[in-house]
């Protein structure tokens, strides 16, 4: 796959035991677009609470070391992370530093990563209720260690999972349905997630589609990700993007990745989709 080939691959430090390394890399990269979609996850998080009048149980995909989680649940900032953890603070530390920040009680986090190291970080410091090791492209999920969710988010892993993975999802929230003999698309996950530009979402769409969603491309401009690794990287980048019909202008020639936030829910409730792409907007930040 052409896409996967322009990027850097950082395997190597998504699966060490504490996120140190990861945060590290990301910081001289200027990897900074958790700050931006957690605005956007929390505005999509609020309107479902207001709605359903109980906790949210959010189902992050990619979720690495459990970051979105301790944005969100936090109110922290990628920033504020690093300035901890960059001080490689031991495990008990780390327990204790998200211990003593008042907490959103409105959310429950489940995450699925491929990472066992990453996810058990995570559990350790209670950033997640649940870490699901599994590879979404070729394993089924355990029925009985998610629950029903309400939001399916994902952060920078959308192009390194394709149709397969949300199929995949898909057939599990057909069979908790099943088991619980529920047909209400009110009960249905709504999704959320941000896509690099490279990457071509014909076949994501049409999965979401057969499974009776609809998914747009949200009016919110392009979110910076971050920083090329090196000159090759870019003009990699930016060739695909052209060859692909993308004016790169203002954006990528920049010398940055820029991604699209994209947001689905049942067909049925298309409305209620409409509102909440248009209150993201509102809480986007540049």
């Amino acid at each position: 796959m052409r896409e996967l080939e322009v990027k850097k691959d950082f395997t190597n430090i998504y699966t060490r035991k504490f996120p140190n390394s990861y945060l590290k890399e990301m910081k001289r990269l200027e990897y900074r677009i958790p700050d931006k979609t957690k605005p956007l996850y929390l505005s999509i998080a609020k309107q479902l609470y207001n709605k359903l009048s109980k906790k949210i149980s959010v189902i992050d995909i990619g979720s690495s070391y459990g970051i979105n989680s301790a944005l969100m649940k936090y109110d922290l900032t990628m920033s504020d992370l690093d300035d901890f953890f960059l001080k490689e603070p031991s495990i008990e530390q780390s327990k204790q530093f998200f211990e003593q920040l008042p907490s959103d009680d409105s959310l429950d986090f489940y995450q699925i990563d491929i990472s066992q190291p990453a996810l058990r970080f995570s559990e350790n410091v209670n950033l997640c209720k649940k870490g699901i090791c599994v590879n979404l492209e070729t394993g089924n999920l355990p029925l009985r260690e998610l629950p029903k969710s309400d939001m399916v988010i994902a952060t920078g892993c959308i192009g390194y999972i394709g149709y397969k993975a949300f199929s995949n999802i898909f057939e599990l929230i057909k069979k908790q349905n099943s088991e619980e003999n529920l047909e209400n698309p009110n009960r249905d996950p709504v999704f959320a997630f941000s896509v690099l530009r490279i990457f071509d979402m014909t076949e994501i769409k049409k999965t979401f589609d057969h499974y009776g969603y609809s998914l747009v491309k949200s009016d919110v401009h392009p979110i910076r990700q971050r920083r090329f690794s090196d000159l090759e990287e870019k003009h990699k980048t930016i060739s695909l993007l052209n060859d692909n019909g993308i004016d790169t202008k203002w954006l990528e020639d920049d010398g940055y990745f820029y991604a699209d936030f994209y947001i689905a829910s049942p067909k049925k409730l298309e409305n209620q989709l409409v509102i909440m792409s248009k209150d993201l907007k509102r809480h986007a930040r540049n």
